[in-house]
């Protein structure tokens, strides 16, 4: 296996340097950016939930190498099983990692976390009809790549660009998931609150 572009080690994985000019860009600006990264990381790299996670950490500027180092053996619906979509996984994770609490007793983070995240499964439910890898793949490609021999021509199909759209397109939603709590929380605290986290 090619570790260059299954992106199982950060180390193999260039910093993306976050545009400066994102933090003044609207909220539309950011999540173009976000959902190209999601789409070139996939690309380049091979690991759905990683090139997700890592899109939206890098542009609302969340990084947390231990949580990218974790989602490593998420794609492919979990270990290439075909279970949950690790695009989804990467939505989810960098959904609880900007508005979950570290405090266990913080029930109010857990619930508005858990809502916004319930959000996000719902929308990946209305776009693809499910959140499961291999179901995932063939809304988008009519088949699934469920089996090793059939690698070929999952890759003459063209395949993996529509995974990196699939990638795109989840880290755009989380990402808006995240900065409308955030907006919302600023709101709630008479503006105070400038980025996530």
């Amino acid at each position: 296996m090619d570790h260059t572009k299954a992106g199982l080690e950060q180390r193999w994985m260039p910093t993306p340097k976050a545009d400066k000019t994102l933090a003044q860009a609207s909220p539309e600006k950011i999540l173009d950016a976000i959902a190209a990264q999601a789409f070139e990381n996939l690309d380049a790299y091979g690991n759905c939930c990683r090139s997700t996670l890592w899109a939206i950490q890098t542009h609302l500027r969340k990084e947390e190498p231990a949580t990218l180092r974790a989602s490593s053996v998420l794609a492919g619906g979990i270990c290439g099983t075909g279970q949950t979509c690790g695009a989804v996984l990467g939505g989810l994770i960098a959904i609880g990692e900007a508005l979950g609490s570290e405090d266990f007793r913080d029930v109010a983070s857990y619930e508005s976390a858990n809502a916004r995240a319930k959000e996000f499964v719902e929308w990946i439910h209305e776009t693809f009809g499910s959140t499961c890898c291999f179901d995932i793949q063939k809304a988008v490609m009519g088949w699934c790549h469920d089996n090793p021999s059939k690698d070929a021509e999952w890759q003459e199909a063209g395949g993996p660009m529509a995974c990196a759209g699939v990638c795109a397109q989840a880290s755009r939603r989380a990402a808006a998931i995240i900065l409308s709590a955030h907006s919302t929380k600023a709101a709630d605290c008479g503006g105070v609150e400038t980025e996530p986290g």
